[in-house]
């Protein structure tokens, strides 16, 4: 029953963050990273929960988006190969490991239900 309960509150809470208000994803991950993605209209709540899926650590997503980001090839995407069909493979990113480890969590930070996920 517990674990019912547990399933629910998780779908409950991944709705809520799917309808979030963009404007609490910090700005220069917006401008940096997600302008393509609105422009585009892929949808990054979905990238993010494929990943979310597939990974269960926060750390193993980090290295993985890090590794795609890094090097943007299919082989390397979370993505099925029809994805690439409608939208453009990604290009490569011109920033140092530091600032793209920082947006990355910016990006995790906004997008991951666990943080925002409350259980007594």
């Amino acid at each position: 029953m517990a674990k019912i309960i547990k399933s629910i509150l998780l779908s409950i809470s991944i709705v809520g963050v799917l309808y979030a208000k963009e404007s609490s994803m910090p700005k220069l991950i917006e401008d940096r990273c997600l302008s393509c993605h609105k422009t585009q209209s892929i949808p990054s709540e979905i990238i993010y929960r494929r990943y979310l899926l597939k990974y269960s650590s926060k750390d193993l997503i980090r290295e993985e988006i890090y590794k795609y980001l890094r090097s943007p090839k299919r082989e390397n995407s979370i993505m099925p190969p029809q994805f690439f069909s409608k939208f453009p493979l990604k290009k490569s990113i011109d920033m140092s490991d530091k600032e793209l480890r920082n947006m990355i969590d910016g990006y995790m930070k906004y997008y991951d239900v666990r943080d925002k996920l409350y259980v007594e």
